[in-house]
């Protein structure tokens, strides 16, 4: 498996930890991702595009697609800690428009 993300997938590169890592948005991640946030992915889109999210929603949805592109869920919230909670941001975005709106991009939520 290629650690390279595959866009015509809809995975995403996150860069953590001096690391970069592959967000994949399967079916199964996302409905992980729901139930992780406690909304549907369009609320939760709009939290990243309006600058409402927070660490739970950020942590919601790298968890699950790491684990979905093969990668571990580890210390996911102690590397974003590390990382600053606005690194992450982007690529969360990034990724719940790959799922709602795939060939789109959705604005830069920062």
């Amino acid at each position: 498996m290629s650690d390279i993300p595959n866009p015509h997938r809809g995975e995403v590169p996150l860069a953590l930890g001096g690391q970069v890592y592959r967000l994949r948005p399967s079916f199964t991640a996302l409905a992980e991702t729901e139930a992780m946030a406690g909304c549907g992915l369009v609320p939760l889109a709009r939290r990243f595009l309006d600058g409402s999210y927070g660490l739970r929603d950020v942590v919601a949805v790298l968890v699950p697609a790491l684990k979905a592109a093969g990668h571990g869920e580890a210390a996911v919230g102690q590397m974003v800690i590390d990382a600053g909670l606005l690194k992450a941001a982007p690529a969360c975005a990034a990724l719940l428009a790959a799922a709602l709106a795939p060939g789109r991009e959705l604005p830069n939520p920062l």
